[in-house]
């Protein structure tokens, strides 16, 4: 009994296996017809909480204009009361509110399954609307639910000795119907969604 006791303490006082990985900051500033027109930096006492160990948040702008906001943040791990904050307690703010939320089977072309759920949050401020898309993504997982990332959480770290991953988050303003921004924001996912490998490891 103790040395199975000393055996598994070992085993899981071990680090989490790093896996090479592009740096997100090399991620395209260029998608199909959208290019970056702004970044932002999260600082102070925001990075504190997050605690991000690499991300981007940027604004793209198509030739027509409109324009979509698009965040990742990667976590090498998430031990110790480090890991990803929900936009379920972050999105609210600033007078934005939720009106609607969902979870929405987004095709995905060539994807196994084609269709993965992601978090579909209509958020609201006088006359205003926002559309956000969001989900969990890493270790071959694609997911909406934040109680199943604790779950892959403790199992992935038991049986892989990995608990990286990273959330990914696209907005856009609703400008004429839901229906209309949502096709918007999943043809500019489609765009991005292969290359995700590369900065957030299968």
């Amino acid at each position: 009994m103790l040395l199975l006791g000393a055996s598994l303490n070992y085993y899981f006082s071990k680090p989490d296996i790093s896996l090479p990985r592009k740096s997100l900051a090399e991620f395209p500033k260029t998608l199909g017809d959208w290019t970056t027109v702004s970044e932002q930096k999260i600082e102070g006492r925001s990075m504190e909480i997050l605690q991000v160990d690499d991300y981007f948040v940027r604004n793209y702008r198509n030739s027509k204009g409109e324009t979509i906001g698009l965040y990742m943040g990667y976590f090498k791990s998430q031990r110790d009361g480090k890991g990803i904050h929900s936009p379920r307690q972050c999105l609210p703010g600033a007078g934005w509110v939720a009106v609607d939320t969902s979870v929405y089977n987004m095709s995905i072309v060539g994807h196994n399954p084609e269709t993965v759920p992601v978090n579909k949050f209509i958020m609201g401020k006088g006359c205003d609307r926002q559309l956000y898309l969001f989900w969990y993504h890493g270790r071959s997982r694609v997911y909406a639910s934040e109680y199943w990332n604790k779950i892959y959480l403790i199992w992935d770290g038991l049986t892989k000795k990995r608990t990286d991953g990273a959330l990914i988050r696209v907005n856009n303003p609703i400008k004429g119907n839901t229906e209309e921004a949502l096709k918007t924001q999943t043809e500019f996912i489609k765009l991005f969604y292969p290359l995700l490998k590369e900065y957030i490891p299968d």
